[in-house]
């Protein structure tokens, strides 16, 4: 779901060093209806691809568990809504629950049920998609009677879940990518892995205990692509962003993106065509991106004081950009296009 951060890497060796740098290992899969790339040094290139390979091997079945193929957990649990309880594996389980924690943080600008309006809009398998046409309002309505985390049932002692009506969908765009980089980082750590880049469709993981490097992320300008808003120099975090550039149509002349407020049925509409969140947490940065874009600039700014997260603000205003950050990002800004 979401944005493409555009990665600068910025790599200086001394001339004069007598020692082997460690080798620069990558490679890229589509997976999760978006590309990912797992970028690693070590000493020796096969054992890095190796666990490149085994990675991503992890990766495909987090794409499959949480995916609309007929052996995803969520496709099973959308198919018995208003019908059977599910059970679950204990890591949909704790998914489905941290996000339902999100929802109720951010007073339902986070939320999954959001799957039938994705359906609705036809933004569901969006590469695939040749047209587009904006739905009827009664529909809309409709469908907004589906939508809401208090209708999601768990029970944590059986590890099950119930949506409670039929027709629902659960959709875990907004924080699925989130939970595959967390997975892939922490096998790069068992791996003693200590400088890494996971990019997964723009939602991004840097490590560097290796020297005194900053990876450079830039992030990209909302109605350019051939430019940035700004480059950030980062260590050991995670940044996601959210905007309506990636995944969106026009139609009549006005356009219509992915992210959706579950209050109103609508792409949200507030000013705010981009937010990137500054976080530790991969998990948690997906998940607020999409809440803080959701929320508009006041609340959004409220929640990530509350939150301890850094964040960048894009509003597109009479045709005019205006970016908004938080203070503390600013010390990470190397490069600043606004």
């Amino acid at each position: 779901m979401k944005k493409q951060i555009l990665i600068i890497f910025c790599f200086i060796f001394s001339l004069f060093s007598c020692r082997s740098p460690k080798k620069e290992i990558s490679q890229t899969k589509f997976l999760m209806d978006t590309i990912c790339e797992i970028k690693i040094y070590c000493d020796d290139e096969n054992y890095g691809q190796e666990i490149i390979d085994k990675v991503f091997k992890k990766i495909e079945k987090v794409d499959k568990q949480f995916g609309y193929t007929s052996e995803s957990e969520i496709t099973k649990i959308n198919l018995a809504a208003g019908k059977n309880k599910v059970k679950v594996s204990s890591s949909t389980f704790e998914l489905i629950s941290k996000s339902i924690e999100v929802s109720e943080l951010t007073n339902g600008a986070f939320d999954i049920t959001t799957g039938v309006l994705s359906e609705l809009w036809g933004f569901e398998n969006f590469s695939k998609k040749t047209s587009f046409v904006v739905p009827k309002e009664e529909k809309i309505k409709k469908s907004l009677s589906l939508v809401g985390y208090d209708k999601i049932l768990l029970d944590r002692n059986n590890q099950v879940v119930f949506l409670k009506k039929p027709m629902m969908k659960i959709n875990l765009g907004g924080i699925a990518k989130g939970y595959a980089l967390k997975v892939a980082k922490e096998m790069l750590e068992e791996y003693n892995i200590k400088k890494f880049l996971l990019n997964f469709g723009g939602d991004i993981y840097v490590r560097n205990n290796l020297d005194k490097k900053p990876w450079r992320v830039a992030v990209q300008h909302p109605r350019d692509k051939q430019r940035y808003i700004c480059v950030l120099d980062l260590f050991n975090t995670s940044i996601a962003t959210s905007g309506d550039y990636e995944r969106y149509f026009f139609y009549e002349g006005k356009r219509y993106h992915h992210i959706f407020d579950p209050h109103t049925g609508y792409p949200a509409n507030n000013g705010i065509i981009s937010v990137s969140v500054v976080i530790d947490d991969p998990v948690m940065a997906d998940a607020i991106s999409t809440a803080m874009f959701v929320l508009g600039e006041k609340e959004a700014i409220s929640l990530a004081k509350k939150l301890n997260a850094e964040y960048i603000i894009v509003k597109e205003e009479n045709n005019k950009i205006k970016v908004i950050t938080s203070q503390k990002i600013k010390k990470y800004i190397s490069e600043k296009y606004f």
